[in-house]
């Protein structure tokens, strides 16, 4: 039987050098890739990517504003989940951001991905989540606050108080996780994670930074914690198979001199890429694996 074609879902919000790069290090005919950018980016041109691809299908969804640490997070992960799955049954599910790249090549990618075909790449980082207030609480003006010294940051602040006096405590009843928010899921997990799209909705809508929250509860009450890759909660990045590197920066920014480290790591995708940064190790890579 002929193995399935992989989807990649990119949320992306920059049309740059590492974006167009990620593209070309994807294109192949078992890959298709499903593309949300951010509807701020008014200068993007979808045809003009399309026609970049020589070989994988692109496809684009429906494009909403994306806030840091908003429900729209998840808005858009689920908008990229439901255009691929109604497209195909992949073996995989990739959620990757345009600021990522393969730091192996794309025969390597797709077999590791065969090999493990009934494997969830999902992280998770402690037994206990210690970040309970963000589910907890009402955070209204989420989709407004971005990160920490936005003035609607101080606004949510304020009204903590006023809800732990009151006795706020939503979702107490469910167990929930914490994890990176990048993935790689089956088609079983992908359409299960869709079909709870209500419920997802209901819980975590005006929470706080819960894209890192949602697919982890969903994963710990479920059957497929079993089908983990990586079983261990110790927020070992092997889990998701992406280097990404947060002792050195939030996380750090690759350069030039750390192609030898990239391309020995056990990984097959690395994060974050910066072209006003370090072009150099795009092109580096780009050229290793061409």
């Amino acid at each position: 039987m002929e193995d399935k074609k992989q989807a990649y879902l990119i949320m992306a919000h920059r049309d740059d050098l590492c974006f167009r790069t990620l593209l070309k290090m994807l294109d192949d005919p078992r890959n298709d890739i499903f593309i949300h950018m951010d509807i701020k980016n008014k200068r993007y041109n979808p045809d003009e990517i399309k026609r970049s691809a020589s070989h994988s299908r692109i496809v684009h969804t429906k494009r909403t504003s994306v806030a840091w640490g908003g429900y729209s997070q998840i808005n858009a992960e689920l908008i990229l989940l439901k255009a691929a799955a109604n497209t195909a049954s992949y073996s995989h599910y990739h959620l990757l951001s345009g600021q990522d790249l393969p730091i192996k090549s794309r025969d390597e990618i797709y077999r590791f991905f065969t090999d493990n075909e009934d494997k969830e790449f999902v992280n998770f980082q402690s037994e206990e989540f210690l970040f309970c207030g963000r589910v907890r609480y009402f955070y209204p003006f989420s989709e407004l606050a971005g990160r920490a010294g936005n003035l609607f940051v101080k606004f949510d602040e304020l009204l903590l108080p006023l809800q732990k006096a009151v006795g706020v405590a939503r979702n107490k009843n469910i167990n929930f996780a914490k994890g990176a928010n990048w993935f790689s899921i089956t088609d079983s997990l992908a359409r299960h994670v869709i079909h709870s799209e209500p419920w997802i909705r209901k819980v975590f809508k005006r929470t706080k930074n819960c894209d890192e929250v949602f697919l982890q509860t969903i994963v710990i009450n479920s059957p497929f914690r079993s089908k983990l890759y990586y079983s261990k909660f110790d927020d070992n990045h092997i889990s998701i198979v992406r280097y990404i590197d947060w002792e050195r920066g939030e996380p750090y920014i690759f350069r030039r001199d750390d192609f030898g480290e990239l391309i020995s790591s056990p990984m097959m995708f690395a994060r974050k890429f910066d072209s006003n940064v370090d072009s150099d190790i795009i092109r580096a890579l780009m050229e290793h694996f061409a």
